[in-house]
């Protein structure tokens, strides 16, 4: 193995910060002399809304990466794993890197402490599918203003733009450091995270097999055995990240829980359910529990969007 390991991340402060993570990580292993990062553009950052909207968002924050990987140019990649689709091109292989974050959703607002708290016609900032499905769920009449950006800019549109709220990811707050006197966290069981939500993660080339024996041993077992469950959830029932579904897993004692919710864009109709099995049957777990989710019309909902 060389001695120098180059990692490509996005450009964006949050994705800075979790490069960084990754990179001080290896640095105190002897598995390397030098851990330098390479930031670079994605075309998730300057795709519009409409293409992003056409695309599914499908691997619109990896391509880039992706290439670098292929070109040599890059060793490994970091990414959060909720931007990573659920069926990844053979040539890569992921593995989640620490423990989960908090996987959590945030309602950040000056005038509200909660979502029940929100009134009729609350004007909430959020370009996500999910959120506004499981918004619109939970609230009366709320009114949703897509926006775009990275956490700092979606935060100066709350300021700016009047809005009643924004909806966050806890994990990206966290790890930005950001004042969370106005972050309200909303219950994960109930406002269902999206897959990966909260597990930083790093793809690099399969035929590399002696990265697979360094990164493995940064790889959280939990945190592992519950972005497999999520994701095996997505890849079987076929959504991706434009579409209204929430899954999130957790490991106790010796079984993992899924929990799983998935709606029409309007939060009129849902299907939400969940799943206990052995937690080293991670994979097959969230396959059954898609499974259920289709023999009762999952797919129907999400595709009405």
């Amino acid at each position: 193995m060389k001695k120098i390991i180059r990692i490509a991340t996005r450009k964006s402060p949050l994705a800075l910060i979790q490069a960084n993570i990754v990179k001080h990580l290896l640095e105190q292993t002897n598995d390397f002399n030098t851990v330098d990062l390479i930031p670079m553009s994605t075309s998730g950052d300057t795709a519009t809304k409409e293409v992003f909207k056409a695309r599914g968002g499908k691997g619109l924050f990896l391509k880039e990466l992706e290439q670098s990987l292929l070109d040599d140019d890059a060793d490994i990649a970091v990414h959060s794993l909720k931007d990573v689709p659920a069926s990844l091109d053979k040539r890569f292989s992921l593995l989640t890197i620490t423990e989960r974050a908090d996987p959590s959703d945030v309602l950040i607002s000056k005038k509200f402490k909660s979502i029940d708290s929100l009134p009729n016609g609350a004007l909430i900032g959020t370009s996500s599918p999910r959120r506004i499905a499981l918004l619109k769920a939970a609230s009366n009449n709320i009114k949703i203003k897509e926006i775009r950006g990275n956490i700092q800019t979606r935060i100066d549109k709350l300021k700016n733009e009047d809005l009643d709220g924004i909806i966050l990811a806890a994990a990206g707050i966290h790890r930005l450091s950001i004042d969370s006197d106005y972050s309200n966290k909303l219950p994960s069981d109930i406002f269902i995270p999206s897959a990966g939500q909260g597990v930083l993660c790093v793809e690099y080339l399969k035929k590399n097999k002696q990265l697979t024996n360094i990164l493995t041993k940064h790889v959280d077992k939990e945190t592992q055995a519950c972005a497999d469950a999520e994701r095996s959830f997505i890849n079987k029932i076929g959504g991706d990240c434009m579409s209204p579904i929430g899954v999130n897993a957790n490991i106790i004692e010796n079984n993992i829980m899924i929990n799983a919710v998935v709606s029409d864009i309007n939060g009129e109709n849902y299907i939400k359910s969940k799943y206990i099995d052995k937690k080293n049957n991670a994979v097959l777990a969230g396959e059954k529990l898609a499974k259920i989710f289709i023999k009762q019309g999952a797919r129907k909902l999400f595709k009405m969007n």
